[in-house]
């Protein structure tokens, strides 16, 4: 019987043991090699002791005091801790962290969503490492973060949705920061967040490091600085100071100070070859960004869409030699550039919309080496007071590509196969002179020009579309000249024919040779048609009175007489300059040049010495001594 109680005591004093054991185990416990943990429930507070590393973990809910997630208030991590592990505090309800003087690294997610955290936050100088999202979704950190010292690399999402405030200084020692190191979506954000300090030994700037963040001020990218990621700075609207690339930089990415407000000048640096999409361009507000000059690198290569769109750069654009494609909208709506745009020859693709509205150009000089001009890619314009030179190659010219751009005169090369819907809406001021092998001319290409001759079409062309060249506007007729149109070919289609959608001004007349298909009749597709011989004619132009204007719309009162001996014109104005014009024609009085005649089918335009003077010599058979001879509306060149 003895024996027997003996044995019960024993058990029961063995069990005891196992449930303190137990109850000790659930309150501290091993968390590294040599590292150790304990919960004190009473104050909330999680100590780790011991020395060296703590254990990585893996999803964040494999941690020993995970029991304990809700109530702990403070973590302390002792002084001999080298590494704090991995999903080692995520979610943890702790306001406050003490970090040990030894820390050298923090892992992947080991603070993320501790909501709790306020107010500032301090890394000892210690940190080398800030792993991957290590403090992201840490709402309340609403002051300002200060970095120590030691550290040299910022992870992936490291501070993501940390809405800190005041300045922010990256220390010298940081080499890398990572993909949306310090993204923050802007409910988090307060309304200015200070100014950014990078430091000057940073080699990498991550994707969407800062975006949207609201620093303030001016930004200088240090010259240690080789790569900045896509949209780095995208949407940092606050940002409206300068902005400074460092020398060294070679990769710039997609977006990457869109929708910043800087001013002043920006010089991209020598060594990058590619302006990726959407870099510099100034999407989302109302005005744009950068007020002084644009230069460009000698080593770029390709200017990426809308790289520089809705900007307010001023004085010249040059595109440096070596450049070969613009991409679409790269420079829209950058109104404030000046002078020439000289494309060099290297550029061969111009993308859609690519000049759009940068009408403070004055003249435009394009590459010999496009094929096609695409949509829109220098529509609106305005300011273009030279002419314009479709270079030999390109086959298309795409639709409004030269919309509103207001030129003077333009010149088409012998390669041009199309001109598409509306190229040159209410664009020309001049005569029109299409090259052979021309075969389209699509919808109102030429609606609302004000065509200052006849229109002579190639053989080539097989299809006219609907007001290609028509003249009625909203504000009554713009050009009442009763022109016609001269074919030296077949019966072209005519799109939209026999009502408001017609080709041509209801009142031409459509001259046709003898001989080619298709001319039956009196008239072709509602118009009135007659034969012609294939010279130069003259019979229906406008007339004006006999003179010109000046620059401010002054009448020149003009004179003119002929000298039977040598043939020649002369016409002096009431300003007393004179020119003389060298008239030649057959025994039947067929005239067989004048000025700059170049062909027996082109009109005759007078080019004075005097550049400020366009004339066009018009007459009705030829100039005889009793046939008048007038001048047509004075053109500015």
């Amino acid at each position: 019987m003895k024996k027997h109680i003996t044995r019960l005591l024993f058990a029961a004093l063995l069990l005891l043991a196992l449930c303190i054991g137990a109850s000790a185990a659930g309150t501290s416990g091993k968390c590294g090699p040599s590292a150790y943990w304990s919960f004190d429930s009473s104050t909330g507070t999680l100590t780790i002791s011991g020395s060296g590393a703590m254990n990585d973990y893996e999803y964040g809910n494999d941690y020993p005091w995970m029991d304990y997630r809700d109530s702990i208030q403070t973590i302390v991590i002792g002084d001999q801790i080298t590494q704090i592990g991995r999903y080692a505090f995520p979610w943890t309800a702790c306001s406050t962290i003490q970090f040990g003087k030894s820390v050298r690294s923090i892992g992947a997610k080991a603070f993320s969503g501790c909501r709790n955290l306020n107010g500032d936050l301090t890394l000892p100088d210690s940190v080398q490492i800030v792993g991957d999202s290590a403090f992201a979704g840490c709402t309340g950190l609403t002051g300002t973060l200060t970095l120590g010292n030691g550290l040299q690399t910022i992870g992936f999402n490291a501070f993501y949705d940390c809405p800190f405030s005041g300045d922010l200084v990256i220390p010298d020692s940081v080499t890398m920061i990572g993909i949306q190191a310090f993204y923050c979506r802007p409910y988090y954000l307060p309304e200015t967040q200070g100014t950014l300090t990078l430091g000057k030994n940073l080699r990498t700037i991550g994707e969407s490091a800062f975006c949207e963040s609201r620093y303030t001020g001016s930004l200088t990218i240090p010259d240690s600085v080789v790569e900045i990621g896509e949209r780095a700075f995208c949407d940092c609207g606050n940002l409206n100071g300068t902005l400074t690339l460092g020398k060294n930089l070679r990769m710039i990415g997609k977006e990457a100070f869109s929708g910043c407000a800087f001013t002043g000048s920006l010089t991209i640096p020598e060594g990058i070859t590619e302006i990726a999409d959407g870099t510099f361009s100034f999407l989302y507000q109302s005005s744009g960004m950068f007020t002084g000059k644009l230069t460009l690198p000698s080593t770029l290569k390709t200017i990426g869409a809308s790289a520089f769109s809705y900007t307010d750069f001023s004085g010249e654009l040059l595109i440096p030699d070596g450049v070969t494609s613009i991409g679409a909208n790269a420079f829209k709506e950058c109104d404030g550039f000046g002078g020439t745009l000289s494309l060099p020859d290297s550029v061969k693709t111009v993308g859609e919309w690519a000049f759009y509205l940068c009408k403070g150009f004055t003249g435009l000089k394009l590459s010999a080496s496009l094929t096609k001009i695409e949509e829109r890619s220098f529509a609106h314009m305005y300011g273009l007071k030279t002419e314009v030179v479709i270079p030999e190659g390109v086959t298309e010219i795409g639709e409004s590509a030269f919309q509103c751009s207001h030129m003077p005169s333009v010149r088409f090369p012998s390669t041009l196969k199309k001109i598409g819907k509306e190229a040159f809406y209410f664009s020309l001021n001049c005569k029109i002179a299409f090259p052979d092998g021309l075969e389209v001319i699509e919808d109102e290409a030429f609606a609302l020009c004000n065509v200052k001759s006849a229109v002579i079409l190639p053989a080539s062309i097989k299809s006219i579309g609907k007001k290609a060249f028509d003249s009625d506007w909203s504000y009554g007729k713009h050009n009442d000249i009763p022109l016609g149109a001269y074919f030296l070919g077949a019966a072209p289609q005519l799109v939209g024919t026999g009502n408001a959608n017609c080709s041509f001004p209801s009142d031409w007349t459509l001259n046709y040779l003898p001989g080619t298909s298709g001319w039956m009749g009196d008239t072709y597709e509602g118009y009135k048609i007659v034969p012609w011989d294939g010279e130069t004619r003259w019979d229906n132009l406008y007339t004006d009175d006999f003179g010109y204007r000046d620059n401010k719309w002054n009448k020149i009162e003009t004179s003119w007489s002929v000298n039977t001996d040598t043939g020649k014109i002369t016409l002096t104005d009431d300003l007393n300059e004179g020119c003389a014009v060298a008239v030649s024609y057959d025994a039947d009085g067929r005239v067989t040049s004048i000025g700059v005649l170049r062909t027996k089918t082109d009109f005759v335009v007078l080019n004075l010495q005097d550049t400020c003077r366009l004339f066009l010599l018009n007459a009705s058979s030829a100039p005889r001594l009793n046939t008048p001879v007038t001048i047509n509306d004075y053109l500015p060149v």
